[in-house]
């Protein structure tokens, strides 16, 4: 057992790692990072259920959960979450690296590709399936293992978002927070948070696209 967990330590330290490697940029860091963790866990299981990738269920169920989710989520952050976080810490997020997407057809095409192969589906994979497979036996037998889960995931995933800025690193790891709480109340359904995230960041980049990056500074007028 004792073993069992130092291995789970050290391949979360070293995938995590891999992250902020210099040789690979976005999208195909976590592209690579999605192959390293789908070859680890059917190494061991010969299956993807470990990680929430063997859930059953039709498209239609899924994309109604996810739409519906999205529809509560995104309106929470952007008018009652963000306003407040922008308030308390005295700044925006920092969005400016996304400036280039404006009226950038071709660009934007691509970002839509890049952020559901990668941040979608490759940090969902990792920052919520496989963490919490790992987490979950590392912390086995410890009371409050969940919560304990749940902040450390959500640090982690937020850590490469620093480019964002305080406010937005601190936006990131409420998402995070959320992705977390529903992904175990889906019954540790991956494919549903996968459609979350992937709605919530083409939302963003299409925000980018049509120059309206302004609007998650304007919804702060109402703070």
């Amino acid at each position: 057992m004792k073993n069992k967990k130092l291995i789970y330590s050290l391949q979360i330290v070293v995938l995590f790692a891999f992250i902020f490697n210099p040789w690979t940029k976005f999208p195909y860091t976590f592209l690579l990072l999605s192959l390293f963790v789908l070859l680890l866990c059917y190494a061991e299981d010969r299956s993807f259920s470990a990680i929430g990738l063997n859930k059953k269920g039709s498209l239609l169920k899924l994309l109604v959960q996810a739409i519906g989710l999205f529809l509560i989520v995104e309106p929470l952050m952007d008018f009652i979450i963000q306003p407040l976080v922008n308030k308390l810490s005295g700044e925006t997020p920092d969005y400016s690296a996304f400036q280039v997407i404006e009226n950038n057809t071709k660009r934007y095409l691509k970002y839509l590709v890049y952020i559901w192969i990668s941040a979608a589906f490759g940090e969902e994979l990792f920052f919520r399936g496989f963490l919490n497979s790992r987490l979950s036996e590392i912390f086995s037998g410890l009371k409050g293992k969940v919560f304990i889960i749940a902040v450390l995931s959500s640090l982690l995933f937020a850590a490469p978002h620093f480019y964002l800025g305080a406010a937005g690193v601190c936006i990131t790891f409420l998402f995070g927070l959320f992705f977390f709480l529903i992904y175990q109340k889906t019954g540790l359904n991956l494919w549903v948070i996968i459609l979350l995230h992937g709605f919530i960041d083409t939302f963003f980049i299409t925000m980018a696209y049509t120059g309206n990056l302004s609007y998650y500074t304007t919804v702060n007028l109402f703070s």
